[in-house]
């Protein structure tokens, strides 16, 4: 009988152990997957300078490049992967919904609301210019501020360059094709680095204009080796200056809720001198200048 009472006192503390081990254990686990990343979250990196610059001197300094790890930071609950992909590939990516997938420099268009989550007005950034060499500017378009795009192709006196399959914008977009169909000169260009390649015809005379972002042609600028040849950019008739970028997502509910983690982040960073900065750095000093008084009229800061 002693031997059954021991016995069974042994099971009886063995059981109690593990069964406050097995506590002690769930205890454990829960605090572990409470401080887990509840997420992972794929950003779209677009090989496109100087928004991501992925190769040369200036590797990692676009301007999205830093925002992007400043914002990374600021999200530390998740687990952040960056990926190299096309926009095209981006939104494919953003619409199947398999994964949380983020794209840090976006355009805002109300199809694209459709299908994916977008935070507020992040940044704005400069619209479109026409590239000219400044010879030319001078010369047959005396110093003019802006130019038609419609009309320049209809008189057919000069060329223009553009990448083929690239969208400029609905309303451009429609010039070009209508120019194309009319068989004006247009020339093509195509590939990863279709518009250096036109911005280097641009300054070698072989095309006579082009359309570009000022901060795209300022980046060509500092990696093209040609300091004789000067280019200017000249607005587009009835083209705004500016227009608001934003950060898009997959349309799930764990989209909704990083777009939400990344408003408060937004918040944080828009009245920073840095936020405006990174746009200003690859600018020239005119463009710097306007883009400045723009932004604070846009977020409404008072400075």
């Amino acid at each position: 009988m002693r031997l059954l009472i021991k016995h069974s006192t042994t099971l009886l503390l063995v059981t109690l152990f593990i069964l406050a081990s097995g506590s002690k254990a769930a205890e454990i686990s829960a605090e572990f997957v409470s401080k887990r990343p509840h997420s992972t979250v794929v950003w779209s990196i677009i090989p496109y300078a100087p928004i991501h610059i992925l190769e040369g001197e200036f590797v990692g300094k676009g301007i999205a490049d830093q925002y992007l790890q400043e914002a990374q930071a600021f999200l530390s609950q998740y687990h952040h992967i960056n990926q190299i992909m096309t926009p095209a590939r981006a939104w494919h990516q953003i619409t199947k919904k398999e994964q949380l997938v983020c794209h840090p420099s976006a355009l805002k268009t109300a199809e694209r609301a459709t299908y994916a989550y977008f935070t507020k007005a992040a940044m704005i950034t400069p619209v479109l210019r026409v590239l000219m060499r400044k010879s030319v500017w001078e010369k047959q378009y005396q110093k003019r501020e802006s130019i038609n795009i419609s009309d320049y192709l209809a008189q057919n006196k000069g060329s223009l360059g553009v990448v083929s399959h690239r969208s400029y914008g609905e309303q451009i977009d429609q010039v070009i094709a209508q120019g194309i169909r009319e068989e004006r000169k247009i020339i093509q260009a195509s590939g990863r680095y279709g518009s250096r390649q036109l911005y280097e015809m641009l300054i070698n005379g072989r095309i006579d204009i082009m359309l570009e972002y000022p901060w795209v042609s300022a980046y060509f600028k500092r990696i093209v080796n040609k300091t004789d040849v000067v280019v200017v950019n000249i607005n587009i008739s009835d083209f705004p200056r500016y227009s608001p970028a934003y950060v898009a997502c997959s349309y799930s509910a764990e989209g909704k809720k990083i777009i939400e983690a990344l408003n408060a982040f937004i918040d944080l960073s828009i009245p920073l001198e840095k936020n405006r900065q990174r746009m200003m750095n690859w600018l020239d000093d005119k463009e710097a200048k306007k883009f400045e008084q723009d932004y604070f009229d846009f977020f409404k800061i008072a400075h």
